[in-house]
């Protein structure tokens, strides 16, 4: 390159340089703002399980549904600070789940967790302990990534009961690496009939790196309203919003609500009731209690109860809780306490012709919203209390009446 094309080069690149800082200036003073992303700023690379928040991260969770402000405490969980050694006369209570657990999209005090520690302090079976409530929930978690994160995270804290929230729309494909095909989380694999770990994930080339790459990505984001600006438009172009969020689909996959004829989805089955069966035998092995919880999808809590045929009729579907009876069934079989929530959460959000799912927008997909929480909380309290702490668990449970006043 000659001198003088090597001088026009430099002066184009300072042109542009300036454009883009004009465009940045006229963007901040006319308050023009799109904090989108920012996921990546709360996690961190694990070795355990491929992802987990990182410590002492702090952010806004910010989509079209909520805007949020996030923080993760020292011991890398969306809590409050907990001492490692549980306090004295202290019932702890560890929650294992995905995003519905962690529950990124409302206020830490009004998740289903602080919710159940509050309802929980009333507690008779308790006899006067104090209760503490850990949220071990991670964003996006399978139930093999729960399992590994009791083993390397929840056990130093002693509990005295582990509960796993089971998301019925998510965790069965998930924990299936022909369905999930994510080289980049942890499974467990089906060898001889018992589990074993596949951990290939960690010798993945740039496994590390992606992580360093996206936290970079994402702190440029948010720190640059014209970075902001491209990233908002490009996720319209791609996915219809400025958040990059795929739609939701009201957990309509027809697969999961059916006997799998799939020999995929067959696995995915058996592996997520062996996941649990592992779970539960590990729990009481440590002395613990244990609790499962199969949670809810958007399609069978929507309240309008034409709406939800309609879109069962759409897809084939015959059964809503097909997921939940036969998670249930199986706890039943094996001796787990399991409280299924989906049925009671339908009637009441048909009932009050209201959503528990979803934030700002009217078509009640998304997950568990501040009511959803108030009523999870307190019917996890009142299976706690009445069955699991008393000593009289019943593998099944019929949910009672619960006021959110």
């Amino acid at each position: 390159m000659t001198e003088e094309r090597l001088r026009k080069f430099l002066v184009w690149i300072s042109w542009f340089v300036c454009a883009l800082i004009a465009v940045e200036i006229g963007l901040r003073i006319a308050h023009v703002s799109y904090p989108v992303g920012g996921r990546d700023l709360l996690f961190t690379w694990d070795p355990h399980t491929g992802v987990a928040p990182r410590p002492g991260a702090h952010g806004s969770w910010h989509t079209a549904e909520y805007d949020v402000l996030v923080r993760i405490n020292s011991q890398g969980l969306r809590d409050r600070e907990h001492l490692l050694q549980k306090p004295p006369n202290t019932f702890r209570i560890a929650v294992l789940g995905d995003s519905y657990t962690e529950a990124l999209q409302v206020p830490m005090e009004k998740d289903y967790s602080s919710v159940l520690e509050r309802a929980l302090t009333g507690c008779s079976s308790l006899h006067g302990q104090t209760v503490e409530v850990m949220n071990f929930g991670v964003n996006s978690f399978t139930t093999a990534q729960q399992l590994l994160r009791l083993r390397e995270r929840v056990w130093p804290y002693s509990p005295d009961l582990v509960i796993l929230s089971f998301d019925t729309g998510n965790n069965v494909y998930k924990n299936s690496r022909a369905l999930q095909q994510d080289p980049t989380r942890p499974y467990f694999v089906e060898e001889d009939g018992r589990l074993v770990l596949d951990d290939s994930f960690v010798h993945a080339p740039g496994a590390r790196a992606r992580w360093l790459w996206n936290y970079l990505s994402s702190w440029s984001i948010k720190h640059s309203r014209l970075l902001q600006a491209v990233a908002a438009g490009t996720n319209y172009l791609r996915y219809g919003n400025i958040d990059g969020l795929g739609p939701t689909g009201m957990g309509l996959s027809p697969a999961l609500y059916r006997d799998p004829e799939d020999p995929a989805w067959q696995d995915a089955w058996r592996v997520s009731q062996d996941l649990i069966a592992e779970m539960h035998s590990e729990i009481l092995a440590h002395g613990s209690k244990f609790l499962l919880v199969t949670l809810s999808n958007n399609i069978q809590v929507e309240p309008n109860p034409a709406e939800r045929q309609m879109l069962m009729n759409r897809v084939g579907i015959t059964d809503l809780f097909y997921p939940d009876h036969r998670i249930q069934q199986f706890a039943v079989l094996q001796g787990i306490p399991v409280l299924t929530l989906a049925p009671y959460l339908q009637k009441y959000a048909e009932e009050n012709q209201v959503s528990v799912h979803g934030g700002r927008s009217a078509d009640h997909q998304g997950l568990l919203n501040e009511l959803g929480h108030k009523l999870v909380g307190q019917l996890v309290s009142q299976k706690v209390c009445e069955d699991i702490v008393s000593g009289t668990a019943s593998p099944a449970v019929t949910t009672k009446h619960i006021s959110t006043h």
